[in-house]
């Protein structure tokens, strides 16, 4: 990795601070790994993710913000094991003035079950209404994460705020940011939020919600459609929650107790549907 300054290239009053060609499904039945020819391109030398996964099966997302930071290299040894495909979406930032945290993202980078995407360089320095209300600060600090990490794709989750820009569809955050998601979008950045969050205490990282009440409710939210896509469900999760053995354990349980359902398969975020059809989709 190419090691770039480390402080944000942009200033205020306030300090602001791969994805593979490959398509991912991992599930029980080989059918799920069916989809369809159409591409979508992110941009000049990126990959291109199918348009639509041409199948009947529930579809699920592990995705991992914040990172790296303790318990990425927990999250790193499990999706290995376990094979299942993950999307992190990290923070250069927490790399750029710690090696351990460098040494993460390298286990990242090394694992072909992971795919690595774009959270902001400085995460808004955990001050986000200052952050968004200058678009082009943010980009330019997406930017920056972008060339920092030296991404090809062109996938981006904003850091705070469960904003979505897909093919010509799009959901904002009630806490505001549309306008900076709208100038990444013009870019050429895909915004993705989450549908659930596996919700942790924020002090200790510990997960809130046990296994199996999160496994009801992404099957709930997937038999109802209440999902920004039909069939689909992006959860989010944090690396801080998996610090501790017996958290990556919780963690493990999840994914064991997923695959065992016969309609579950797991997917990386490339190949996620942008069919703009409305007839594709769901509506909560």
């Amino acid at each position: 990795m190419k090691k770039w300054e480390s402080r944000p290239i942009w200033y205020g009053s306030l300090l602001i601070l791969s994805i593979s060609g490959g398509l991912f499904l991992w599930g029980g039945n080989p059918q799920a790994r069916a989809v369809s020819d159409t591409t979508m391109s992110l941009g000049k030398g990126a990959p291109v993710i199918p348009s639509v996964i041409t199948d009947s099966f529930y579809h699920v997302y592990l995705s991992f913000d914040d990172g790296p930071l303790p318990g990425s290299e927990h999250i790193d040894s499990l999706v290995l094991a376990e094979q299942v495909p993950a999307s992190v979406f990290l923070v250069g930032h927490n790399m750029s003035y710690n090696p351990r945290m460098d040494l993460y993202y390298k286990l990242y980078e090394a694992n072909p079950f992971i795919h690595i995407y774009n959270h902001s360089f400085s995460h808004a320095a955990g001050h986000y209404r200052f952050y968004y209300n200058h678009p082009q600060n943010v980009l330019a600090d997406i930017d920056q994460n972008q060339q920092y990490l030296q991404l090809h794709n062109k996938i981006v989750r904003l850091p705070g705020r469960n904003t979505w820009r897909i093919g010509n569809r799009s959901r904002n955050d009630t806490a505001g940011g549309d306008q900076a998601a709208d100038l990444l979008m013009q870019q050429g950045y895909r915004l993705f939020g989450w549908d659930l969050e596996w919700q942790h205490n924020p002090v200790s990282g510990v997960p809130l919600q046990s296994v199996a009440t999160m496994e009801k409710e992404i099957m709930s939210r997937l038999a109802s459609g209440n999902t920004f896509t039909k069939n689909h469900i992006i959860i989010l999760l944090h690396d801080e929650m998996f610090r501790r053995p017996w958290e990556e354990d919780q963690l493990k349980a999840l994914i064991d107790t997923l695959h065992k359902q016969p309609m579950i398969v797991f997917n990386d975020l490339s190949t996620y549907p942008v069919l703009s059809s409305n007839q594709a989709y769901a509506h909560p």
